[in-house]
């Protein structure tokens, strides 16, 4: 068989011979025909209102209309496929809107005079994940402008569904109904994020404030995007390219109590006549941030990202290019280190943690330095009902882990992780074929992961190189009153491992796994402004490195992967030997989730409630499995197993307009899971949310041109579906009596019990005064003490304390 490798090489040939085809229908066109026309709407930005009798004119030519009462216009024999668009109303600014054929209907939305916001054009609205069954949920803007400085964890569990995997307040990744980690793909600009997304410790390398909007694609999304996508998608757009726009930017300062820190951000835009730029960069600079009653030390934070963008405009063709550079420095709690089991007893008895020290802004081990590069190129050709789209991207991943270790070593990097990646896409979206609309695509992935020398450790992970290639299609059509739709996916899949064994033997190992993915859905709209989705799917990952080979301590834990272990006739764990497939079978997951969701789009309520289950078949996990020593003394350690798990929940959004200034919101969040297999929980499931917001527009007061104001509650349930607790000291019992306690029962156990319920105040004001965008927060108002169970560092401390937050927009 061919390497994956060729087919990365041949995509562009692929993509180069196709333009011809598809811009056959511009060429093939009578120049003399004028049957081409352009609609749209034209909205006031602030309320949406419609604006009655607004001119709009097609640039250079005597050809116009004027909106009806609705704001709709349209224009009837155009000669041109491309042209602009110039949109005057009485009391607002002017628009120039670029618009061809291809693109959808614009909604144009003009500045009152009096606002110093600009005009904004939404040229049709995209459904994320390519299929329109599928439960979309995006985070509002006002919510995204208000958190932008937040991690991506945080801001993602503003959306109903979503919650977070923490290890402290500054390494945060987003859950997806229960799933996290390699379960839930993340796409920034187009690009699958490829990271060592293996780690519950190892953030996404993302700057939300060099984003413009988040999505979460909540069903089984892998016929679109390939594997990794069982619990969902996370979806990252930034700001669009547009062309004929004047130069225009902004500059975003914040500042917070709670390490007194600094953020900073700015963006620079300018579009051409047929080439557009953009250009952004931000940095943030924190210290140790604190609990209610006490410092939480080591928890600074470093970050410095920037990008450049551009896009070169011409007939049916658009090339964009662009670069991102993402660097990070973050502290681990001091007092979360531990060496062995007395000293682990101790950390969690300790109140406050263990090495606590007055604030500082100094970073010291533990702590975790990564930088992540991505360079994209992408091609789009529109033609007449269809378009090609070619994408190509490369990143580079390099992240380094210090743990606190002896003399010398301890200004080693325990870990030292080097990852490329090179990925291209080619999406064809197809003419309409007896009535059936959708794509066919190509994506292709290869990397090389290796550990860099100087650690002085035995690799966590081996080295390896990945390839893959995956063919998709996606169908819908429209049947009566509803719209049906599916999707089929093949996925091949190639890895080669070499690496160490612990008596320094290399030892090499090929595998490959392969996998067809299917979907179908329907979107049926009931009466009164009703609608429900439906949505059925596979899904599919295999099992990772780290789950395979894993071996040896990782920050806090010992742990062994599927292949570094067997058990031996008394179900004692052996390490001394490396398996593979014909030793020890180790199955691809396997999942199928239905999803439907219910919505409302009233004039004043706006409701969705999401219900799915998702069975997941050779569920990789990890359990405890014994006591091994070491030279810091006797460690817990833990093994990769498989089994049949089963997820299933509950979200819930419903948002109320009271009047034209004031809007409420409810949002719940529930998530249920077993390992159906020995009917046992799952350690770190969500445990049951629910929130409610308030907001309320002010009347104009002296200077300040508009005004809000905002609370909101958050109330976060025990977990009641948590494991049984097995404490330090029933271990250490156990060891001075010489009696392994997981010989005896070997499922899963939590150290201590989930934390208790709490509730969560914050309050928020926002005002604008000329270009100037004030804001004004208060976080934890009431200074809860409270842990998070979804937190890696709830056994050692509390989480934040009151924070103050204030954050300084100028735009221009």
């Amino acid at each position: 068989m061919k390497h994956p490798l060729y087919f990365l090489l041949s995509l562009p040939l692929f993509f180069f011979a196709a333009i011809n085809v598809i811009a056959q229908p511009e060429n093939a066109a009578n120049k003399d025909s004028c049957l081409y026309h352009v609609e749209g709407y034209v909205l006031d930005l602030r309320t949406q209102e419609p604006l009655p009798y607004a001119s709009v004119q097609v640039k250079e030519s005597k050809t116009g209309t004027f909106t009806d009462q609705n704001g709709h216009f349209m224009i009837n024999k155009l000669c041109q496929k491309e042209f602009d668009l110039i949109v005057t109303y009485v009391g607002y600014k002017k628009v120039i809107h670029h618009h061809d054929t291809y693109h959808e209907v614009p909604k144009i939305l003009m500045a009152a005079d009096s606002v110093t916001l600009e005009s904004v054009i939404v040229e049709g609205d995209i459904q994320e994940g390519a299929l329109f069954s599928g439960t979309v949920s995006q985070l509002s803007s006002n919510t995204f402008r208000q958190n932008q400085s937040e991690s991506l964890g945080d801001l993602a569990s503003n959306i109903s569904g979503v919650s977070t995997l923490k290890t402290g307040q500054n390494i945060v990744k987003p859950i997806i109904h229960g799933l996290h980690s390699n379960r839930v793909l993340i796409v920034n600009n187009g690009v699958r994020h490829e990271f060592q997304n293996w780690g519950v410790e190892h953030a996404p390398e993302i700057d939300p404030s060099m984003a413009n909007q988040i999505s979460v694609v909540k069903g089984a999304a892998t016929v679109r995007y390939g594997p990794d996508a069982l619990g969902g998608v996370l979806i990252i757009n930034p700001n669009k390219l547009e062309l004929l726009t004047p130069f225009s930017g902004e500059v975003n300062l914040v500042g917070k109590s709670n390490g007194r820190s600094a953020d900073g951000h700015i963006r620079l835009q300018k579009g051409f006549h047929k080439f557009s730029v953009q250009a952004q960069a931000s940095n943030t600079y924190q210290g140790d941030v604190h609990a209610p009653d006490y410092v939480l030390s080591n928890t600074g934070k470093r970050e410095t990202s920037m990008s450049l963008g551009t896009r070169y405009h011409w007939k049916t063709l658009d090339l964009y290019a662009s670069y991102s550079h993402f660097n990070q420095n973050l502290g681990i709690l001091r007092g979360s280190v531990t060496g062995n089991l007395e000293d682990l007893a101790l950390a969690i008895k300790s109140s406050p943690p263990l090495y606590t020290a007055d604030f500082n802004y100094q970073i010291d081990n533990p702590r975790q330095q990564v930088q992540h590069d991505v360079f994209k190129l992408k091609g789009v050709i529109s033609g007449d009902n269809q378009s090609l789209e070619l994408i190509y991207a490369f990143q580079k991943n390099q992240r380094l882990e210090f743990d606190v270790r002896r003399g010398a070593n301890n200004e080693s990097p325990a870990i030292n992780l080097e990852l490329m990646s090179q990925t291209l896409d080619l999406e064809w979206k197809h003419p309409d074929l007896f009535a059936w609309e959708g794509s066919l695509g190509i994506q292709t992935i290869y990397q090389d992961n290796n550990n860099l020398p100087g650690t002085n450790t035995i690799p966590f992970i081996p080295n390896y190189n990945f390839s893959r290639i995956g063919f998709y299609l996606i169908e819908s059509k429209n049947l009566d009153e509803m719209r049906l739709e599916w999707g089929l996916r093949y996925d091949f899949q190639y890895n080669s491992i070499r690496g160490r064994a612990t008596d320094n033997e290399i030892y090499r190992n090929e595998l490959s796994f392969q996998n067809m993915t299917a979907t179908l859905g329907l979107i049926k709209p009931l009466q009164n402004d009703h609608l429900f989705r439906s949505n059925i799917g596979t899904a599919w990952r295999p099992p990772n490195v780290s789950e395979l080979y894993s071996f040896g301590k990782h920050q806090a834990s010992i742990e062994y992967g599927l292949w570094r272990y067997q058990m031996d006739e008394s179900n004692d764990v052996i390490n001394d030997q490396i398996l593979d497939q014909d030793d020890k079978a180790a199955p691809a997951e396997m999942g199928i989730k239905w999803i439907n969701t219910y919505e409302i789009n009233h004039e004043l309520v706006r409701a969705e409630f999401t219900g799915y289950v998702n069975y997941i078949r050779n569920y990789i996990y990890t359990k405890p499995a014994g006591i091994t020593q070491t030279v810091r003394g006797a460690f817990p350690f833990f093994i990769y197993d498989q089994d049949d798990a089963l997820f299933a929940g509950l979200d819930a959004s419903i948002e109320y307009y009271h009047t034209s200034n004031i809007h409420s919101q409810a949002m719940l969040s529930y998530v249920w899971a077993k390992d159906i297999a020995n009917d046992e929980q799952f350690v770190g499931i969500p445990p049951l949310n629910i929130q409610y917001s308030y907001h309320q527009s002010l009347r104009k007061f002296a200077f300040i041109d508009q005004h809000s104001w905002n609370a909101s509650l958050s109330y976060t349930f025990q977990q009641f579906q948590a494991p049984p607790v097995v404490s330090i000291e029933e271990i250490l019992e156990a060891q001075e009596n010489d009696a392994n306690i997981f010989d005896e029962n070997a499922s899963n156990f939590d150290l201590l019990p989930p934390p208790e319920c709490y509730l969560m105040f914050n309050l928020g004001w926002n005002a604008q005064v000329n270009r100037f965008n004030i804001g004004f927060r208060v976080k934890n108002v009431l200074n809860t003490s409270y842990r998070t169970y979804t937190d890696r560092l709830r056994y050692f401390a509390d989480d934040l304390g009151r924070n103050y937050v204030l954050q300084l927009r100028y735009q221009f």
